[in-house]
């Protein structure tokens, strides 16, 4: 699912940790530099955006808004 590398996706995609059953991903969003978790289990996953000490999403300096 997060392995295709295109150069025209939104997302630049980087695997935070993997094992045999789980793969955490952090996606950053090219457009608006918003951060977001991903985990994927087997056949299911979750997606939520990272969150900093004050609860504001996470923003990534390489990508302005």
């Amino acid at each position: 699912m997060f392995g295709k590398k295109n150069e025209n996706d939104r997302f630049v995609i980087e695997r935070a940790s993997s094992d045999r059953t789980l793969a955490t991903y952090i996606l950053t969003d090219k457009v608006t530099g918003n951060q977001y978790l991903a985990n994927w289990i087997s056949t299911g996953g979750g997606l939520t955006p990272l969150l900093d000490e004050n609860g504001n999403i996470s923003k990534s300096d390489r990508y302005p808004e």
